[in-house]
This record gives C-alpha cells, structure tokens and sequence, in this order.
C-alpha cells in the first residue's frame, strides 16, 4: 500500500460529478461515435482546414530545441459539439530538437495531459525537454477539454459536473490526436503517443483508433478506468449524493440501456459483488427489476465507506452503475487493438491505490489479453510517488518503444 497516496488522499479538495450524470442524449451520441471507429475516422483527422490548423514558431528558451505553438478546433466540436464552446479550440506546443541527428529517424511523441495537470509546462520540463536533449525525439504537448483555457466558466479547477464529461474529454482527444496525428505523419515523423494517468488512458485510447503502427506507451493507467472512479481513491472525490439522488427508475433504465445489460445480469452482479438479495415486492407491486431495486430502499440503507461524509456515501447500486458505466466507454476491449503492440509499453505502479489492478476482479483484464505481444513495466511505489519520480523510466520507455517500432517496421517491410 503506498503511504503517498493515501496522504494525498486526504488532500483531495476537488469535486467531481457535480451535477451528475450528465444527459443520456450525449451517451447515445459517443458510443455512436465509437461505432463509427471501426469504418475508420481517416476523413476526421485529414479534414484540417476546416478546422482552422495552424501552427507557428515561438522563441525558444533553450538551445536544445526548437518551440512551436498550433491550434486547431476539435472535431469533437466542429462535427458534433458534443463539447462546451469554451472547449472548442485544441491547443498544443511542438518541441523539437535543435538538430536531428539521423534526419531519417525523426521522432515525436504526442503527451496527453494527466489528471490536474492544467498546464504546459510539467510534460514540458519532465518529458518533453529531456527527450529532445537526451533522446533525440520530439513533442507534441496537448490541453486537454476541461482543462486550462478550456476548461468551462462552471468549472472549478479539475472538477468535470458531468460523469459523460469525462467520455466527452476522452472521445475529444481521440478525435484531436489523430488531427495532430496526421499532420506529423505527412511531415514525415515517425510517431509515438503517451500519457500519464488520465493521459496515459487516453492515449492508449488514441492509439487504438488511429490504428496504424504507432510507438504507445500509455504510464500508470490500465485496461479500463471502471475501478478508479468506483473504488479507487479518486472515487472518494466523486458527489456521490448528487449522482445517487438522481438514480430515478427512469435513470436506472436509461443507464441499463447504454451499457446494453440486462435485469438478470445486474441482479447476479448485485449478489456476487455485495451478497445482495433484493427483496420481493409486494403482489400487487410491479414485478420489474427497477422496482426490485426500489424495494431495497437503497438511498437510504446500503451505504459503505468509500465517498465519506463530504460528497456522501455511495449504495452500493450507485457504485455498481458508476463502474458498469465507466467501463463501457473506457475499457479497451470495446475499441480496436492497437495496430502494433509490440511496441507497446505499458508502465504501472506496483502499489497504485488510485489506477488498481486486482487479479480476481473479472471485468478488469489485464491488458496482455487485449494487447497481446505488448510489454508491461512495473515500478515501485504508487500512483503519485511514481508519477512525481520516475519521469526517467516513462522517458526510457518511450524511447524503447520508439526502437521496438523499428525493429517491427523493418521486420514486416515488403520482401523484394
């Protein structure tokens, strides 16, 4: 267990789901946008002109690279606004070498932002800098929606209002990486993304739906975020009151129809995850699932300890529905594997309370399975004291997965 992460904890001042869970309009709208993944999104991220690309040269402050700034608005908006206005535009800072030693080789890796992270410059000073100096290998750091000069006027500091906020976010920088993507990929960069925690998840999410050979080194995230907001430690930030209060029957019917599961399957969850029987209505009661669940008195009776007295404890039906709901949209085996895994790096943290892996826990697989030829590296300690420490291994490992791109690039090229 680390002792970091439980000290940080109780640190924890940010409120997520605010306003709960958002509008199931907007659910049914992103998981048509991920249906359309699997026909292939290519004309989304060619389609730069509309979107206003652009890109310019800054003044550098080091002589070991060269600064640029670009913007663009994201498709997410353009196509769809599914996104706040104040969201619209995607920012981001190109750092690249101050001279590239094999002209032929030239490697930029995309950050996506971490949880918190508001800025540019911590990816700037911790990764992008010393891969340029040490490495040889270029940047792309990207704002996330929600964050910085994107993040809506309703917003207090990290604090998303809405659960389907945090899959708008996701499904925004799919949608914007691939952008930036394939503008790298047109000037000839050989390409890598990554990303810490949130970031990490996100980019292992971009990756898959880009879907050509890409160096993924996704770090201190894994197979699917359903634990981390359910049970993990973040979950103890989560306003749980507000998100149990509006579990009306019509909102338990409205999330069983995202998640596209049935009575039975929830009632079984209900008696193998918490030993929960629901008790039996009356006869001239409905004889519905929802009803069953009502009977249970659940705002009321089947609390635990995970949300604390700040945002109220979560019953264990709300918790099941949050997790249920996290992992249709963030596990990857909804989403197309990566066209490499090989080189794939994936770097977790031994004692991670916040990212959790538990072995005997079914719905979180690990991501071998769905990945299968992908490496994971295991580093000590947990979430924060790794994200704060061991920005050398994240930078080594997407330098090794840049080396394993190549060696599977040259092994499937064409034999004349």
């Amino acid at each position: 267990m680390s002792l970091v992460d439980k000290i940080v904890k109780r640190m924890i001042v940010t409120s997520f789901f605010g306003d709960g869970w958002g509008d199931q309009e907007t659910f049914h709208k992103l998981l048509a946008l991920r249906a359309s993944y699997k026909h292939g999104v290519d004309h989304i991220f060619q389609d730069r002109n509309n979107l206003k690309f652009q890109v310019k040269e800054e003044k550098s402050s080091s002589k070991h690279v060269k600064s640029y700034s670009g913007s663009f608005i994201s498709p997410l908006y353009h196509e769809h606004k599914l996104i706040p206005e104040e969201c619209q535009e995607c920012r981001f800072h190109l750092i690249l070498p101050a001279q590239w030693e094999d002209v032929g080789k030239r490697r930029v890796c995309v950050h996506y932002a971490a949880t918190g992270d508001h800025s540019f410059w911590r990816r700037y000073r911790f990764l992008a800098y010393p891969l340029a100096k040490d490495y040889n290998i270029g940047s792309v750091i990207v704002e996330n929606p929600f964050y910085g000069t994107r993040k809506p006027k309703n917003q207090v500091r990290s604090g998303i209002r809405h659960v389907s906020d945090l899959f708008t976010m996701g499904s925004a920088l799919i949608l914007e990486g691939g952008v930036i993507l394939n503008w790298l990929e047109e000037q000839g960069y050989k390409l890598g993304i990554s990303g810490i925690s949130l970031g990490g998840h996100n980019a292992s999410l971009t990756s898959a739906v880009w879907n050509k050979p890409i160096a993924t080194v996704p770090c201190l995230s894994w197979s699917t975020a359903a634990h981390t907001f359910s049970e993990g430690i973040i979950s103890n930030s989560c306003m749980w009151s507000v998100l149990r209060d509006q579990l009306s029957p019509s909102r338990l019917e409205e999330i069983q129809d995202i998640i596209r599961i049935t009575d039975d399957e929830v009632q079984e969850m209900l008696e193998e995850r918490y030993g929960i029987i629901p008790d039996t209505p009356a006869e001239d009661a409905p004889s519905s699932h929802i009803s069953k669940l009502l009977n249970m008195r659940y705002l009321s009776t089947l609390t635990n300890s995970l949300g604390g007295p700040r945002n109220g404890s979560p019953d264990k039906i709300t918790t099941l529905y949050m997790r249920l709901l996290i992992d249709e949209f963030s596990n990857l085996k909804y989403y197309p594997t990566v066209a490499c895994p090989e080189a794939a790096i994936v770097v977790v943290a031994k004692s991670d309370l916040y990212v959790t892996r538990p072995e005997d826990d079914e719905m979180i697989k690990d991501i071998s399975e769905i990945w299968p030829g992908c490496e994971v590296r295991v580093v000590e300690g947990g979430h924060i004291s790794s994200y704060l420490t061991h920005n050398h291994t994240f930078r080594k490992a997407i330098n090794d997965a840049f080396d394993k791109l190549e060696v599977w690039v040259e092994s499937n090229a064409p034999k004349n």
